[in-house]
């Protein structure tokens, strides 16, 4: 089935692309807002994505699925807007503040606050793995990095988001 939805994009039909691109469209969009936490830079990489896919589709190998090469093009993608923006992380809090329809907004924003101050290597794998539900190896495909390295910065995350959000849980307690 992906063969032929491979062999489709290449030959550029409309109609396939049109609905492979609202197949993934939300997904990678979901995955951009959370690294950037900015909606009009997160839509911004959303269409340099799908236009860099369709154009190097001829590319595809098929070594991994093309869910995981659209991730793979859309992290790029996101890579090359941090070193152009050279974003480390806001200095500002207030910067890039959590849309107000994302849910509940206090927890919302503290765990973005906290997945913020995580190094972004840290913060990209861990999005990858608990929020795109990638493996360990699609993670290893969309970043280019081992296995091991992938594994030691999820570990990492983890911890730290762990620390962060019992100390900020403790705070909320201690002010009521």
């Amino acid at each position: 089935m992906e063969s032929l939805l491979v062999e489709k994009l290449k030959v550029k039909d409309t109609d396939t692309i049109n609905k492979w691109v609202a197949e993934h469209q939300s997904d990678l969009y979901r995955f951009l807002r959370q690294l950037t936490r900015h909606t009009e830079t997160a839509e911004d990489l959303t269409q340099q994505t799908f236009i860099k896919a369709i154009r190097s589709v001829n590319s595809f190998e098929g070594r991994c699925s093309m869910r995981t090469w659209l991730h793979r093009i859309a992290f790029n993608e996101y890579a090359a807007w941090r070193r152009r923006h050279k974003i480390l992380a806001p200095l500002n809090p207030s910067w890039g503040k959590a849309d107000s329809n994302i849910g509940d907004v206090d927890a919302t924003e503290g765990l973005f606050q906290a997945l913020h101050r995580l190094h972004p290597a840290q913060r990209e794998a861990f999005l990858l793995f608990e929020v795109q539900e990638m493996s360990l190896e699609e993670i290893s495909e969309v970043t280019g990095d081992p296995v091991g390295t992938i594994k030691s910065r999820l570990h990492h995350a983890r911890e730290k988001l762990r620390r962060e959000l019992s100390h900020s849980f403790q705070q909320v307690i201690h002010e009521h």
